[in-house]
This record gives C-alpha cells, structure tokens and sequence, in this order.
C-alpha cells in the first residue's frame, strides 16, 4: 500500500467508528459492544473464541453464549479507555 491508501484506509476505519459512537440506536450500541467483547477474548487468548469469526460471534452472543461484557471489569481491556484512573 502506498502513503494515500494507507490514509485512506484510516480515514474510512475512522469514519466507521465515529458512526458507531455517536449513532444513539440500541443496534449501533449493541455493534460496539460486540466488537469490544470479541476483540477482548481474541487479545486474552480465550478458547471460546477460536471456533468463531466476528459474524459467527455476533450471532452466537445474540443467543446468549457469551453474555455480557463489561470494559471496566476486565483488567486487560481496561488500560486502553480513557475513563482509567
């Protein structure tokens, strides 16, 4: 890739996430979560997670078999938000 593709290419990630952050429906929400309780067992290692893309994942939670997630209780994910002491 070269330096405008590269910019582009987070322009657009960007973009994404500012959609999902500021968009106030209960799905845009919902697709955060997802996303940051996936990417917390992928970063952790955890067997669960092995057998799944990020679409199974999201189905499979959707029906319960991953639960909830809470950003501030996981010591490992913690660290990366800003609401850390």
């Amino acid at each position: 890739m070269d330096q405008k593709q590269i910019e582009t290419a987070i322009e657009m990630g960007r973009k994404d996430a500012i959609n999902v952050i500021t968009n106030s429906t209960e799905n845009a929400y919902s697709s955060l979560d997802n996303l940051i309780h996936y990417h917390a067992m992928k970063k952790s290692g955890d067997q669960q997670i092995l057998t799944h893309t990020y679409g199974s994942f999201t189905e499979a939670r959707q029906n319960g078999e991953f639960g909830d997630y809470d950003i501030m209780e996981d010591p490992l994910m913690k660290k990366y938000t800003f609401m850390t002491k």
